[in-house]
């Protein structure tokens, strides 16, 4: 139950007064159900009584006034309803005090808890609120004021003032202005205040709840295929790295709605700045003309083409390696003639005599035998040919010794 956020502070100061002076004795752990009991009979009349509390100091008696017949009445009501109910309470194990003891300490302690509370509530209305025009703080936080709507406005400062422990009294639409009360007076609220309100709307834009203004260049762009177009995506990230990465302004590209033209979008994280906008889209635009003039030679990776157009990979076979392996260590080891040559040995085609090119050796004559036989068996010369030097002699004398037996 949520109640006046006094109650709470005049049923704890009464129960403590109470315990003090040797009244009663609360059970372990049963403090929270006994103030619990309390704030439930002085939130109603609280509401009442505290806007005509008279804050002149007051005799100490039950018949004492709060300034006006309503409120004394209301007043005496209410203590002995506190009285009854911390007697009939579980969470009260005894009472040392009789009833008009007890009554009168209540009383005491109402009176004075609601002097204080007056005095507080009187210095604060005399205090003017802090105000704080959301158009003067940073750019991000101004930006974010403007693009969000009024209720995740208001939550937003209802966060900051809960961080820079004061309220929000109020928010004017039209001068953009809001205006917290702080809970103590201190010099240095203000800046803590700001601080805050620029946090919150700083946060709002980083979780993507509004977006910052945007700053858009558009440079036309001719008619290109899908696999060009594929292929200047590529060359298009790797000119916005190098032009676009403006500290305080970043920009990034895209494609137009129709696809005739990139789009540059810059998101300024302070003021715009024309001139370093200008300058950083001159600098891609001249970089982009070069681009598409070569864009002939510009191929598209297997990596952009559809999965439909990619030839599928042949997985590799064990085997494959090894015997690559094995053939490796036999070349290196002179085992084995490298690859290339063996296969350009067995590729090249083997040479043949045609028929025309062949002679038909015609069969000797006896005669022609002997004189060959003579000239064989004759000794040989000092000089020799080549070819003689390779004809071996034991096929000579053999068919000398063939010739004889024949003639």
């Amino acid at each position: 139950m949520t109640g006046h956020p006094h109650s709470r502070q005049l049923a704890q100061t009464t129960v403590e007064t109470l315990k003090r002076a040797g009244h009663i004795v609360v059970a372990p752990g049963a403090t929270e159900q006994v103030l619990r009991d309390l704030v439930e009979l002085i939130d109603p009349v609280l509401a009442v009584i505290l806007p005509k509390v008279n804050r002149s100091p007051i005799m100490g008696e039950v018949s004492s006034t709060f300034g006006d017949e309503a409120t004394d009445e209301a007043v005496e009501e209410l203590v002995a309803s506190m009285r009854e109910a911390l007697l009939d309470s579980d969470g009260v194990e005894d009472v040392f005090a009789e009833d008009r003891v007890i009554e009168r300490s209540i009383f005491r302690t109402l009176a004075e808890t609601l002097r204080a509370i007056g005095a507080r509530e009187e210095e604060e209305e005399e205090r003017p609120p802090i105000s704080v025009r959301l158009d003067t703080l940073g750019y991000v936080a101004a930006a974010a004021a403007k693009s969000a709507d009024d209720d995740t406005l208001r939550d937003a400062l209802d966060r900051a003032a809960e961080a820079a422990q004061s309220e929000l009294k109020t928010f004017d639409e039209r001068t953009r202005t809001a205006f917290f009360r702080p809970a103590e007076a201190d010099p240095e609220v203000r800046l803590d205040i700001e601080a805050a309100i620029e946090e919150e709307l700083s946060d709002l834009v980083d979780r993507g709840v509004v977006d910052l203004p945007t700053v858009v260049r558009k440079l036309p762009l001719p008619e290109l295929p899908d696999d060009k177009r594929r292929a200047l995506r590529r060359k298009l990230d790797e000119l916005s790295q190098k032009h676009l990465g403006v500290a305080l302004c970043p920009g990034s590209w895209d494609w137009s709605d129709d696809k005739t033209a990139i789009a540059v979008v810059f998101t300024p994280l302070t003021e715009p700045d024309p001139g370093v906008i200008d300058r950083a889209t001159e600098a891609f635009r001249s970089e982009l003309e070069t681009v598409l003039g070569d864009l002939s030679s510009l191929e598209a990776s297997p990596d952009d083409a559809p999965p439909s157009a990619r030839a599928p990979a042949k997985p590799a076979r064990r085997e494959d390696a090894d015997l690559a392996f094995m053939r490796r260590v036999l070349e290196a080891a002179g085992a084995m003639p490298p690859i290339e040559k063996a296969t350009a040995q067995r590729s090249a085609p083997a040479k043949e005599e045609t028929p025309a090119t062949k002679k038909k050796a015609k069969p000797k004559s006896p005669a022609e035998k002997v004189a060959t036989d003579k000239a064989a068996a004759k000794p040989k010369a000092k000089t020799k040919s080549t070819s003689e030097k390779a004809a071996p002699e034991k096929p000579a004398r053999a068919t000398a010794k063939r010739t004889k037996k024949e003639t």
